[in-house]
């Protein structure tokens, strides 16, 4: 389970300059049923002293702890808000409760790796050609046509995205290529 910090903001779940309570559900994608659940309470009336509190219930043991919240003021205005990690200190966007931990903490203090970080680099460059495409509105089979541009994107940007996506398709693709033929 993940908290990111900054979708609890865009979705009004916190609200800078306000004290609230509500509650978070995790859902099963295939089933469409809850798996978990937390309550929270949240105080950003003051950026400085601003925290976050979690209660939920882990292998039937309650947990209630406050995480400190920091902010830092980007060149162009406002304020970025940031959790501080629970285990280490760090200042991160997002939080992590995974399998066997007990408390919502950074990657870096879970040890947790990326996605990307497991895959080889034939199926890393694959990864990243669909995204490409994804991100056009596009198939994310490299055996399709190539996307059209959206409305609104600029040519050069374009441009620049589908020669990386080819790149990337020529690598995975000279990849594959000798793997399979190393067992022939």
């Amino acid at each position: 389970m993940t908290l990111d910090l900054f979708k609890l903001l865009r979705e009004k779940a916190i609200i800078p300059g306000k004290h609230v309570r509500g509650s978070l559900t995790w859902w099963n994608n295939h089933t469409d049923e809850a798996r978990a659940s937390i309550s929270y309470e949240a105080d950003l009336i003051d950026p400085y002293a601003a925290w976050v509190r979690l209660h939920y219930r882990h292998d039937g043991t309650p947990e209630d702890y406050k995480v400190r919240l920091t902010v830092t003021c980007p060149h162009y205005g406002g304020l970025r808000w940031w959790f501080v990690c629970p285990a280490n200190g760090s200042r991160v966007a997002k939080l992590h409760l995974p399998p066997g931990g007990n408390l919502f903490a950074s990657r870096s203090a879970y040890r947790l790796g990326y996605t990307s970080q497991q895959e080889s680099p034939m199926f890393r460059y694959l990864s990243q050609a669909q995204a490409i495409r994804r991100r056009l509105g596009g198939s994310t089979c490299i055996d399709e046509w190539f996307p059209e541009k959206p409305k609104g994107m600029h040519w050069k940007t374009y441009e620049k995205l589908q020669a990386k996506c080819e790149s990337y398709e020529r690598r995975c693709n000279a990849m594959a290529a000798q793997r399979f033929r190393i067992g022939f």
